[in-house]
């Protein structure tokens, strides 16, 4: 899309892009208007005094709809920089800084906005509410300050009597940085905070807890761009000794929690140098990250010297990649284009190959058997980012060079072997990440004596190694024939070996090769009873806890996933308990390192991948044509894939991918996702799903899994939501959280099983209350509902879109409704009258009664939709007795809205069917709601003294009693 958009650039005047903005927002498509207005300022110069303001002014109106009020309020500075007299300019800054708690700023600016603008409602409405906000900021800046010196006091000059009390002042400082824009003002005191908290870190003598908390406050105030930048310039404004101070401020401790809060220090400075963020979706300034560039290239080669650096430990180098991971990539979300190629041209990628040749047991500086994995998605992703055909040509190049370098020193000596080992663990990091490389790499010739001169020597490590490297180079079935004659020997030698991680290695390529003709039976490369005996091998290692280490139980694990492509391997793993449990037992000590083993298992177990239906006329096609076939395992059925299902969720798998979802592989946690997916199928396991914490995980997935990871998960929170007490499936803010997921699975190019699930949670969602209501419309789901209002020859979606009605309990919205100007009123009125589908017109008439509460919603029914006799007379005889209770009330509510349109239908057959209907309740149980409001509507025409009861009426009404006499 980017690529495109780019194309299209070229060949638009800014000016055209400006339109297609205006037309986004329109649509209320912020985010892509932001990017519209940002790609045309672009093509813009300083000269186009006329074009630059108005665009800079509509950016930060779309700024300001995505709550991205720092833009919104920049954005209008330049935007007045044109035009001292903008009056728009002037009151969108005037909400930004409101929003932002400059009250002061924000009055001065709408008390000017309306000097210009005298008659403005907005800039009245709003110079009124500053004005009461203003007096209660100085209340509660006086209130607010002297709560943080009280806290600053005890938290960092010593006044605290205990660490107990010491803990509670930082806990409370950090409430107030939670709590408003304006407390993370007061708690930064224009910097003053940051040298208590450098003080907290360096001291020795204080617990990691109160140290952490520390960072955590340091953090909540970074979160403001501006003070970002002032922290990164504070130990050195004209210089790179900053840079390194706040990147390396992560080395000051090796607890994973505080490494963990000082990378999240370096990413709010990354985030403030680009004006980015990932979280919120927004994309990076092109203007803010040019202004910067300085420091950005001081933090880009200070976290590059940090990669190779030997005093730089296993947790501070594994968060350096994962911040070059989530900032350097433009097509990921991360900074502008052209650092992530200016990074590959210089030695930062010889740098990530280096660290991607380290393994624990032989290694330049401190890596761990995790750190690969890192390194793996950083290349993949890193090679994405080359769009260009020059860009892939110099990765390329580098990779070769280094590998050319490696090759040259594996010789046969003792020096030798040290790089034979490097460029093995080379090409496995390649072959995890970016692959197509890497199996071109491993087609050399030398490669092959290399490899098998490994794999014979008497050194372990170098067999287990060589070992992984022929697991990695079996990459596709057709590979695994090929490799048979060379790699089976050679495994079979390496799995008689006495040293465990030698033995386990080889069993995992053995897998591999047993189980490279996939879930296809036809294409199997092992006997049945072969292959089984290799998954008990793997349930050895694993149920071992306390004989063999993680690392080997994990390799075990990994031998495992290959084998439960296997229809009969999948039945004998789920018939094994304590198997299941030890592999929850695994997830847990080894977390993200069997990330992608341990769901591979799971997705193969539960089915969770798509299959294309099969088309009988098709195979006899094909087998007459004499092509392959692929066949499906007897024991894949429904029936087995439940009690699979089950037996997972009842052993733990649940909180097994919990316990190793924190990875940056998209495609791990897409696998994850469809495992979820999968589980949820089943309604009774849903309440055991979300109390172990499968709805925050699928939360979580929909915002860090890969395209179609995102669909899984947002379509298995709809599940769990579809059939169930939302204040028990999203418990507190949970379920304003589930909102935006469910929302973007409207979609037609979504399944329709998804859109129907996510339809009837959201209707859930909807009856618990006006402000979830609000999230709603604010996700702009209403057009996306609508879509599927429209879809004739989908029922259940109709149907499903209409019950999504618990939205007009809100006021906004149905003040949109019964305003002139759409369509929507009208098709609440015709879809009563539908007749084939009994849900949909149920619905529609909930609405139609509850939108005839409005008198000019009644007035606009009887002049927008001219054939009303005759859809009401359908509402008023419709088969189903609720759908013809809540019509006829909708009838009723028009007839007492008004003389002139109770006569009108007075006028009309429509007063005879309200007649016979009053009638029905007497002899018609199931009818008596209709009789009622066919009553009341009658009792309307008398008010206005349009009709008269009738002396029979009269006794009937006197006596309760009807004269009608039963057949």
């Amino acid at each position: 899309f980017q690529l495109t958009r780019r194309m299209v650039a070229r060949v638009q005047t800014a000016e055209e892009i400006r339109d297609e903005g205006n037309a986004a927002i329109k649509d209320q498509d912020y985010a892509k208007a932001d990017e519209l207005y940002t790609e045309a300022l672009q093509l813009t110069t300083d000269e186009d005094k006329a074009l630059r303001p108005v665009l800079y002014r509509n950016r930060a109106l779309a700024r300001l709809k995505r709550d991205d009020f720092e833009g919104a309020q920049s954005d209008c500075n330049k935007a007045l920089e044109f035009d001292g007299a903008d009056v728009k300019a002037l009151f969108r800054r005037s909400l930004a800084r409101e929003q932002l708690g400059n009250v002061g700023p924000a009055f001065n600016d709408a008390k000017e906005a309306l000097r210009l603008s005298p008659n403005d409602k907005g800039i009245i409405e709003t110079l009124q509410r500053l004005v009461k906000a203003n007096n209660d900021k100085i209340k509660q800046t006086t209130s607010l300050a002297n709560k943080v010196t009280d806290m600053e006091k005890l938290a960092f000059r010593g006044e605290a009597k205990d660490a107990q009390q010491k803990m509670t002042a930082l806990n409370n400082l950090l409430v107030l940085c939670r709590e408003s824009e304006s407390g993370a003002t007061s708690v930064w005191n224009q910097g003053a905070i940051v040298p208590f908290i450098f003080n907290l870190i360096n001291d020795k003598t204080e617990s990691e807890e109160l140290i952490v908390t520390g960072v955590r406050i340091l953090d909540e105030t970074l979160k403001n761009n501006a003070r970002a930048m002032k922290f990164l310039a504070m130990h050195d404004p004209d210089g790179p000794k900053s840079a390194r101070f706040v990147c390396r401020l992560m080395c000051k401790r090796n607890n994973k929690e505080y490494v963990d809060g000082a990378g999240i220090l370096v990413q709010r400075v990354f985030n403030a140098m680009a004006k980015m963020d990932r979280q919120k979706e927004m994309k990076p300034d092109p203007e803010v990250a040019e202004a910067n560039k300085l420091w950005i290239v001081r933090v880009i080669l200070e976290l590059q010297e940090m990669l190779q650096d030997p005093k730089v430990g296993i947790l501070q180098r594994e968060t350096v990649i994962d911040l070059f991971l989530k900032n350097l990539m433009h097509m990921d979300g991360g900074i502008p284009r052209g650092w992530s190629w200016k990074f590959v041209d210089d030695r930062g990628l010889l740098a990530l190959l280096d660290v991607a040749s380290q393994i624990p047991e032989q290694c330049d500086y401190p890596v761990s058997a995790e750190t690969r994995q890192h390194v793996a998605i950083c290349l993949q992703r890193l090679e994405e980012d080359m769009v260009f055909d020059t860009k892939r040509t110099i990765f390329k190049e580098r990779v070769d060079f280094f590998f050319n370098a490696l090759i040259s020193r594996a010789t046969d000596d003792e020096e030798g072997h040290k790089y034979r080992i490097k460029l093995s663990c080379f090409l496995i990091t390649m072959l995890q990440g970016p692959v197509d490389i890497g199996i071109n790499l491993i087609i050399n010739d030398q490669l092959t004596p290399i490899m098998l001169q490994m794999a014979a020597s008497q050194n372990h490590l170098m067999q287990g190694i060589a070992a992984e490297l022929i697991v990695g180079t079996i990459a596709k079935h057709e590979r695994a024939i090929n490799m048979l004659k060379i790699g089976i020997p050679v495994l079979r030698a390496l799995y008689d070996s006495e040293d465990p991680t030698v033995k386990v290695r080889a069993l995992v390529g053995l897998c591999k090769i047993g189980a490279a003709g996939g879930d296809d039976i036809s294409k199997a490369t092992m006997k049945e009873e072969a292959v089984i005996s290799l998954a008990k091998t793997c349930k050895k290692f694993l149920l071992e806890t306390e004989k063999y280490s993680v690392d080997i139980r994990r390799y075990a694990c990994e031998g495992l996933s290959y084998l439960s492509l296997d229809a009969d391997v999948k039945e004998w793993i789920v018939d094994d308990s304590l198997l299941l449990r030890a592999l929850v037992i695994l997830a847990k000590s080894a977390g993200p390192l069997c990330v992608y083993t341990l769901a591979t298992i799971y997705a193969n177990l539960s089915n969770a991948f798509e299959k294309p239906k099969v088309d009988e006329e098709m195979v006899k096609l094909a087998q007459f044509a004499k092509h392959h076939v692929p066949e499906t395992h007897p024991k894949d059925t429904e029936e087995f894939v439940e009690k699979r299902v089950r037996a997972l969720v009842e052993e733990g798998a649940v909180p097994a991918c919990v316990a190793v979802s924190k990875t940056e592989s998209k495609n791990a946690l897409e696998l994850i996702a469809r495992s979820l997916l999968a589980f949820v199928e089943y309604e009774d396991l849903r309440g055991r799903i979300i109390a172990e914490g499968g709805t925050v995980l699928c939360l979580r997935l929909t915002k860090e899994a890969s395209g179609d990871g995102k669909i899984k998960a947002a379509h298995a929170i709809a599940k769990l939501g579809a059939k169930a007490d939302p204040t028990i499936s999203f418990p507190g803010q949970r379920a304003y959280e589930v909102v935006k997921p469910l929302c973007d699975l409207l979609h037609p190019d979504v399944e329709g099983k998804a859109n129907y699930d996510a339809l009837l949670t959201l209707t859930n969602l909807a009856s618990v209350s006006d402000s979830i209501r609000g999230r709603i419309l604010k996700e702009r789901a209403v057009p996306k509902i609508e879509e599927f209002w429209y879809m004739t020859d989908h029922e259940h979606l109709r149907a499903a879109a209409a019950e999504l009605l618990n939205l007009l309990f809100l006021e906004k919205f149905y003040e949109e409704t019964v305003a002139p100007g759409t369509d929507r009123l009208k098709l609440w009125v015709l879809y009563s009258a539908e007749v084939e589908e009994e849900r949909l017109s149920r619905a529609s008439a909930a609405g139609f009664a509850i939108l005839t509460e409005d008198e000019s919603a009644c007035a606009r029914i009887m002049d927008e939709i001219k054939s009303w006799p005759e859809v009401f007379k359908d509402i008023a005889m419709h088969e189903d007795a609720e759908t013809q209770r809540r019509g006829l009330m909708g009838i009723a509510n028009i007839m007492l809205s008004s003389n002139k349109l109770c006569s009108e239908i007075v006028s009309s057959e429509v007063f005879r069917v309200l007649v016979a209907v009053t009638k029905l309740g007497t002899i018609n149980q199931e009818r008596a709601g209709s009789t009622e409001q066919a009553k009341r509507a009658l009792g309307a025409a008398e008010k206005f003294g349009l009709i008269k009861a009738t002396d029979r009426e009269l006794y009937e009404r006197e006596n309760n009693v009807t004269t009608i006499q039963e057949e």
